[in-house]
């Protein structure tokens, strides 16, 4: 049995890992997107005064207007939690992205002396989803840029503009559709590098905070988790229950069977509390032939029946993988309940005093601890208020 009074310096080992928040990573996003089409505005504000920028002074307001009527409404979405209806652009990239195509065409028409400059713009806007975008996105958003392009472009020509189709196509088109399509890939295998790193982060969180043989909690979650508890009872006076289960005499079964029977006799037992508990409570594994028991929302008399039932379970069950017949494997249960705002170690010891209490007495047996609550004293007979 483990001993109860490390409970704290479990818990200091650290808190589980704080994942960022999708939505300020959106709202993060669209700011970044916003600022980078404004710089252009900024920098060339001086080149325009002084006329080195063949660009009238409504032609730059239209563009700055457009653009910040674009990303007014990029925010707007994701304020009013829109962007969570397009299934098919969960980070909210695709719909910016193509907002952003639609600028720079605007812009390649207001501007067709920088065209080129304008194009090159496209690679930072793969490049802000990077990791994200898949190959499959990139290849239609550069179809779309291009088919886009084009479309201007023929526009300009048809206005009188001096367009060599033959140059666009040789010399801007291909290259550019060669070039993002490579971008594509990359961000491809940055996507897939990312998905993998997820889910190794993942499985690494899941084996620091479960117990590798029974698949349960293991005590670090356990304390996290009493913490948490013991917190939001202390602050909404809500009582929770604390529950520790012992195997009875797990050393003679090691030293007569084994310790591969005595794994397995944790993994059948295992499935046994859990089987008992609500979806709200836990269960988890302390060490050795020591379990726990958190349910939330509960008093000791409650938490007692509940393992008074696994108890019984136990002591009914024929182990057969381990090859134990029914009644070869019982356990002891100690119980006790939250007192107001204490600290949640304190609620361990005192479930560990209940545990050795069954023990004592003859093990197979739930031991609870009564409530200590203050008698309710009239006030007419209170000495204080006389």
């Amino acid at each position: 049995m483990t001993a109860i009074e490390t409970a704290a310096a479990h818990t200091e080992l650290g808190t589980a890992h704080q994942t960022k928040d999708p939505r300020a990573v959106k709202r993060r996003g669209i700011l970044l997107a916003a600022a980078g089409f404004m710089v252009p505005f900024i920098a060339g504000l001086p080149f325009i005064v002084q006329g080195v920028i063949p660009v009238t002074w409504g032609e730059w307001l239209l563009a700055l207007s457009a653009v910040l009527a674009v990303w007014s409404l990029m925010w707007c979405i994701l304020f009013l939690g829109w962007d969570t209806r397009l299934r098919f652009d969960p980070h909210f990239l695709i719909v910016p992205a193509a907002a952003s195509a639609t600028l720079m065409w605007l812009f390649i028409f207001l501007f067709p002396e920088v065209r080129l400059v304008v194009l090159q713009g496209w690679f930072l806007v793969l490049l802000l989803g990077a990791g994200l975008f898949s190959l499959k996105e990139v290849l239609a958003l550069n179809t779309l840029m291009a088919s886009g392009y084009l479309g201007t472009i023929g526009v300009l020509a048809a206005r009188g503009e001096p367009i060599s189709w033959r140059f666009e196509i040789a010399m801007v088109i291909l290259p550019f559709i060669l070039f993002t399509t490579f971008c594509g890939t990359v961000l491809e295998r940055l996507r897939r590098e990312r998905v993998e790193m997820k889910a190794l982060r993942n499985q690494l969180s899941h084996l620091a905070l479960t117990d590798r043989l029974t698949d349960l909690p293991n005590r670090r979650q356990f304390d996290e988790s009493l913490e948490r508890h013991s917190a939001s009872a202390g602050r909404s006076g809500i009582t929770y229950a604390v529950g520790l289960i012992d195997v009875d005499h797990f050393k003679e079964i090691n030293d007569s069977l084994g310790h591969e029977i005595g794994d397995r006799v944790l993994v059948e037992l295992a499935e046994v509390v859990r089987g008992h508990l609500r979806k709200s409570d836990l269960a988890a594994r302390m060490g050795g032939d020591e379990f726990a028991v958190l349910m939330t929302e509960t008093d000791a008399a409650e938490a007692g029946e509940v393992l008074g039932r696994v108890l019984r379970a136990v002591a009914g069950r024929s182990f057969s993988a381990s090859g134990l017949r029914r009644g070869q494997v019982t356990v002891s249960v100690g119980v006790t309940e939250s007192e107001g705002e204490e600290d949640p170690s304190d609620v361990l010891r005192r479930a560990d005093t209940e545990l050795y209490a069954a023990k004592r007495n003859g093990r197979n047996r739930v031991a609870v601890s009564a409530p200590r609550r203050l008698p309710r004293v009239r006030a007419d007979h209170d000495p204080a208020l006389s």
